[in-house]
């Protein structure tokens, strides 16, 4: 399978980001864009330029991305906390929505066609090989089961829409994965189908320490058997790909969530040969570790220390002075297999 990173980067400078760029693509076949920071929508659905602050976002992505590396795209359609619309994509990065969009659901004909457009703008800058339209959507479920029953008439218009243009390219929903005996993962394989018609691919987010109950991911080791191979119950004959996923490589510990982890260079090297174990036994397409250098400087500036992204700050195959973890020795093994290019 392929194997890549996003280009999220460790601190908040052109230097930070050249050096995410040169190691995620020194160490993989693969890059993933996932932009979060909105919509533009009024500007989408009427076709004028975007805000300057976009423009500069994707142009950078685009120009900084090897020609060689195959692309994996997803544009979040909800919001950071998977309970409502995005917000807008403005000169300030997101904004919160204005009238009328914040009147505006999934299901309104002017949120399906502003999202076509600017998928189908993005899809031309980036070419990419495979297509996320509703990052962790299934989040929904748990938050708002009758927002997810809107959110399956967005599914099938942007599905229909996009596929007019570019039949060929797989277009794909990602699943938040949780312990598979928990009554998250039952709502999931109950109403996947729901919006199966509209999913050429299925996409796993994945990350136990921090989102699977406690006695299942406070080590790989105690990870349930099916921990990786319940996608094929919530999204039977699809095919998958693990769209991300990570391990912290230190202890995590945020009050505020209730989340008391205990890692380190030996836990997260475990869990890295499991998942790549997993997706092989998959027959997954590619993998995405989300964060390949450890954030703590971005951290504590841009990010303001909030306890969202640190989740994730710690979970690089790099640490935070830019040293390999050993981790980094069991993906880079795995990446110089010959990859089998007949079932990919």
């Amino acid at each position: 399978f392929l194997m890549g990173f996003t280009p999220w980067p460790f601190n908040s400078t052109l230097i930070a980001v050249n050096r995410t760029y040169d190691t995620i693509q020194e160490n993989g076949d693969l890059v993933a864009h996932h932009l979060k920071q909105g919509i533009p929508w009024q500007e989408a659905l009427d076709g004028t330029p975007y805000p300057g602050h976009l423009t500069r976002e994707i142009d950078g992505r685009v120009q900084q991305t090897l020609n060689d590396k195959v692309v994996y795209l997803a544009i979040d359609p909800l919001s950071t906390l998977r309970d409502a619309l995005v917000g807008n994509w403005g000169e300030n990065g997101q904004e919160p929505l204005s009238f009328p969009w914040n009147t505006r659901s999934f299901s309104h004909p002017d949120v399906i066609t502003s999202f076509t457009n600017f998928s189908l703008d993005m899809i031309e800058r980036f070419d990419p090989a495979y297509f996320n339209y509703g990052t962790e959507a299934t989040e929904l479920l748990i938050i708002d089961p009758n927002l997810f029953d809107d959110f399956t008439i967005f599914a099938r218009e942007v599905y229909r829409n996009i596929k007019s243009v570019h039949p060929d390219l797989p277009l794909m929903i990602s699943v938040a994965m949780k312990s598979p005996d928990s009554p998250a993962t039952s709502g999931f394989v109950d109403r996947f189908p729901l919006i199966a018609d509209y999913v050429d691919m299925v996409g796993i987010s994945i990350y136990p320490y921090a989102f699977f109950d406690p006695e299942d991911g406070a080590t790989p080791a105690s990870l349930p058997d099916d921990w990786l191979s319940q996608i094929r119950a919530i999204a039977p004959g699809k095919p998958v790909a693990i769209t991300e996923t990570g391990w912290v490589g230190e202890d995590l510990r945020i009050p505020a969530f209730n989340l008391n982890v205990s890692s380190d260079q030996a836990a997260q090297r475990e869990y890295v040969g499991m998942m790549l174990e997993g997706a092989e036994a998959l027959n997954a397409e590619f993998v995405v570790w989300f964060t390949a250098i450890d954030f703590d400087a971005l951290w504590r500036g841009a990010l303001g220390r909030d306890n969202l992204s640190l989740i994730w700050r710690d979970a690089g195959l790099y640490d935070e002075n830019l040293n390999g973890r050993s981790a980094l020795e069991v993906w880079q093994e795995m990446l110089s297999r010959p990859r089998d290019t007949a079932n990919n």
